[in-house]
């Protein structure tokens, strides 16, 4: 008997017979008419005749060993699909698969052809390298829709690539479990979005262009990676500013294509055409936003009443509050601190249940020593005391990175594994993957998304292991670096100008400042660090071409934003009720409430080489193909 690479088994569980159906000529030869004498093998679940399998019956997600040709194979059997793979597949890679996946592998509807049940260990293996790509990208654009399966599958709500620490652990459970709350970073409602969001052709320099992403570094062959639309972009600004840059993840995997006056196909990195994408561009104004809701709400013939509540809810609706507090806070103005002092009982002290619509912040030290605004919550349910709020954080950080760990080492372990078994057709397709493996499941996502959040840093292993010894130096003030996640229920204003913040889990801490939410975003950033930087520290250490100070125009009288090598400062003073004085070349004396760090340079972008283009270069729309 021979067999080829591509051949059908038909199998039923209910007849004392197998056959084989031919389709390549020259496959096999065996007479269907043959009488058929069985016999089983008692240690497997199969039949033979000679070295033919007579009655196979159907398992889900188990292995049943069959022989073709004096050699061992593998039988894999869902209701009425079935593959078999050689025992060095077998031993080599599915076996260190957990059956969830391999089944998902094997019996996902468009993984494998119909037609073919004989699969080869690079088949699988090319299989489970593009799902993880594709689950991957899809998770960071946000997709929701990837998983989808066949009536051959093992359930809706099954994902693939939730864990690689299941992934890689063939005596795992199905792991669904869903402790990270930072699943996807947040895109504005839909009716703050304007047209250009909605779009899904970006704007450069060259003309319009297509984005996608390519994780893989292939031009998103697996074309899963395109832009539904401009919106999904808020998903890539992961340092928060309002910016997508050189400084955020994934901006090095985000390509557009474009086409030429001849209609051929350009690909370009996204960084060879922009230096930066402004996402305040995609945000509509609110009055818009409320005509497009009003129009869309006419038909719901709601009540009064309910429409002045979902009236109130979309209009107090900030869209701006999806990037960091740094470039949307201010300082309190004086008018603000008397408002507020108006809300104080006899002792100084405000009730959180006055402060319902005022949104407030703190500078906060972080684990990196750098100071972060830790914007203050009103509603929650956290009724932890002072001495278990330490323990709180830790157990919380140290399940996160437990997890994460678990993640990285089940996936490195298996690719290590791996290596030493993989033939030299594999290395050679896949080596790269194999020797370097940079997936992460949606679990890892998840976790990095909380851990920025939580601690303020940009993910990466090496800070992740310095809040970890950080936890283990010193717990409670670790803890007290972390983002808040205590419930405010008091604020005193003191005497001396400072403020004491009290918590429902006991704490209490003394801030110098509070900060206002503005409702809008600036293309400037907080400088928290200079507040507490000594005289020394800032005249050495700031860069006054970056830094910038809001000073009124002396013609005009509006408040404008200038760098400070603009106004020839020469010398910065601290003052006691932390403002700064500037001291300039011409012998001005100007003080200020706040320093502010540069976000983007746009007059640099607009002068940029990037803005010499020759008519060559130039982006065409897509042109149409007519059929004949």
């Amino acid at each position: 008997m021979k067999i080829n690479s591509s051949i059908n088994l038909n199998i039923t569980s209910n007849q004392s017979n197998f056959s084989f159906m031919q389709n390549v000529s020259n496959v096999f030869e065996y007479n269907p008419n043959q009488a058929i004498k069985m016999q089983r093998d008692p240690n497997q679940a199969s039949y033979f005749y000679g070295d033919m399998p007579t009655f196979l019956v159907a398992h889900d997600a188990q292995k049943s060993l069959i022989k073709l040709d004096n050699k061992d194979y593998i039988s894999y059997f869902k209701t009425t699909l079935h593959y078999v793979v050689d025992e060095e597949t077998y031993k080599n890679l599915t076996s260190k698969l957990n059956s969830s996946t391999l089944n998902y592998l094997l019996f996902k509807e468009g993984n494998l052809d119909l037609n073919t049940q004989v699969i080869d260990e690079k088949q699988i293996f090319k299989i489970m390298i593009d799902d993880m790509i594709i689950e991957q990208t899809q998770n960071i654009l946000g997709v929701t829709s990837r998983h989808e399966y066949s009536m051959y599958s093992f359930g809706n709500d099954a994902r693939l690539n939730y864990s690689y620490a299941n992934k890689f652990s063939p005596d795992a459970g199905n792991y669904k479990a869903d402790n990270y709350s930072n699943q996807n970073p947040l895109i504005p409602n839909s009716y703050y979005l304007n047209s250009y969001a909605n779009s899904n052709l970006i704007d450069t320099k060259f003309g319009k262009a297509e984005l996608f992403l390519d994780l893989a570094d292939n031009n998103d062959k697996l074309g899963v990676g395109t832009f539904s639309s401009n919106s999904q972009l808020f998903r890539f600004d992961s340092d928060g500013n309002g910016f997508v840059d050189k400084n955020d993840d994934y901006f090095d995997k985000l390509k557009i294509r474009a086409y030429d006056k001849d209609g051929n196909e350009i690909i370009k990195k996204l960084s060879e055409v922009v230096d930066s994408i402004d996402l305040k561009d995609f945000i509509d104004s609110k009055s818009n936003a409320l005509n497009k809701w009003k129009e869309e709400v006419s038909s719901y013939g709601w009540d009064e009443k309910t429409y002045e509540e979902q009236l109130n809810i979309i209009s107090s609706y900030n869209p701006y509050s999806i990037f960091k507090p740094e470039v949307r806070y201010e300082s309190l103005s004086q008018n603000d601190l008397n408002e507020l002092s108006k809300l104080a009982d006899e002792d100084g002290w405000i009730d959180v249940a006055n402060l319902q619509g005022i949104d407030l912040a703190y500078a906060k030290k972080g684990i990196d020593g750098n100071y972060k605004l830790n914007e203050l919550n009103y509603l929650g349910i956290s009724n932890n005391q002072a001495n278990s709020y330490a323990n709180e954080q830790y157990a919380k950080f140290n399940a996160l990175y437990e997890d994460y760990m678990a993640e990285i080492n089940a996936l490195n372990e298996f690719f290590n594994s791996y290596k030493q078994v993989a033939n030299d057709e594999i290395m050679a397709e896949f080596g790269a993957f194999i020797e370097n493996p940079e997936f992460k499941s949606t679990i890892m996502l998840q976790i990095e998304r909380e851990f920025t959040s939580a601690t303020g840093l940009k993910f990466s292993l090496e800070n992740l292991q310095k809040v970890k010894d950080s936890f283990e130096q010193d717990r409670a003030n670790t803890a007290n670096m972390l983002k808040d996640t205590d419930v405010l229920t008091a604020i005193r204003i003191n005497k001396n100008g400072t403020f004491t913040l009290k918590f429902n889990s006991g704490r209490e801490i003394n801030v110098n400042e509070l900060y206002k939410d503005s409702g809008k975003a600036f293309d400037i950033e907080l400088n928290l660090n200079a507040k507490f930087m000594s005289e020394i520290e800032l005249n050495q250490n700031l860069d006054l071409v970056v830094s910038l100070a809001k000073v009124k125009d002396e013609i005009t009288g509006n408040m404008q934003t200038k760098p400070l090598k603009e106004l020839g400062v020469e010398i910065i003073k601290k003052l006691s009720n932390n403002k700064f004085i500037l001291q300039t070349n011409d012998n001005r004396s100007i003080i200020i409430d706040q320093l502010y760090t540069k976000l983007n340079d746009k007059e640099k972008d607009q002068n940029s080489n990037k803005n010499q283009i020759d008519d060559k270069e130039k982006f065409y729309p897509k042109p149409l193909k007519i059929w004949a």
